[in-house]
């Protein structure tokens, strides 16, 4: 396996777009078609379901190659031979399955956080702010309801969360069925696998590959204001995915050696 660095992973998603170009650009056309048809009134529910499975199921296809590599050009080679159809329906079921496991974590977290966000606020004067549009009542009832604390403890969550989440993937992607990549989205709530990620080969990895997405994705925001450089900002937006599939599996793999 190639040495696990972001400049590895960076050179790997760059020869997998490269070594077909025409494969990436049709997929981002796919990708597209199914964004705007989430758009359309009771259909899009269907297809706000069918994007992230078809998004994932890329990553996979090209995670589960990223152990064999022995250098990052062998991807162009794999790329040239890649039919449209695999690259979205090779790894399909255990695309669902990843999905279904981590729509369940957004909902339950969802419900959780409206839970005591209702429990917290002074729903009183909330109200009475939203009635009158008054800005500074809600902050009021915010911060005199114990919101604050709320607040500040999801923020916490979702931070821990996100260092915990490249590792999860990577065991999402590499899972062999449906079922084993559902049970493994829930590595999330594991104490024994947060264990795991207190390595220091693990924590460079994953800080510096949140500054790089981080930033990317303030670029590629601005980006996509203009309708000209749109398609610029979708080609970027593809080639994060593909660069971020190869920093799960490096992030499973350091986990696996620590």
């Amino acid at each position: 396996m190639v040495h696990a660095s972001n400049k590895e992973a960076l050179n790997i998603a760059l020869n997998f777009f490269k070594g077909n170009v025409v494969l990436s650009l049709s997929a981002i056309a796919i990708l597209l078609v199914v964004a705007l048809l989430k758009q359309v009134p009771v259909v899009g529910i269907v297809f706000a379901l069918i994007y992230p499975i078809l998004s994932f199921a890329i990553q996979i296809y090209l995670a589960r190659e990223v152990p064999r590599l022995q250098n990052p050009e062998e991807m162009e080679a794999l790329a040239q031979r890649t039919k449209l159809s695999e690259l979205f329906t090779r790894h399909l079921d255990i695309a669902a399955g990843g999905f279904l496991g981590f729509f369940l974590i957004i909902t339950l977290l969802g419900m959780l956080f409206a839970g005591l966000m209702s429990a917290s606020i002074d729903v009183q004067t909330a109200e009475q702010a939203m009635r009158s549009q008054d800005i500074q009542e809600m902050i009021v009832a915010i911060s005199t309801g114990g919101a604050l604390g709320t607040l500040f403890f999801f923020l916490i969550l979702l931070m821990w969360l996100g260092y915990l989440m490249p590792g999860v993937m990577g065991e999402v992607l590499l899972a062999p069925t449906f079922m084993d990549a559902f049970r493994k989205s829930f590595l999330l709530f594991n104490p024994r696998f947060w264990k795991r990620t207190f390595t220091k080969e693990y924590f460079v990895l994953i800080m510096i590959w949140s500054f790089i997405v981080f930033f990317a994705a303030l670029i590629l925001s601005w980006i996509a204001v203009s309708i000209l450089l749109l398609p610029v900002a979708l080609v970027g937006v593809y080639f994060l995915s593909l660069y971020n599939a190869v920093i799960y599996v490096f992030a499973q793999k350091a986990l696996s050696r620590g």
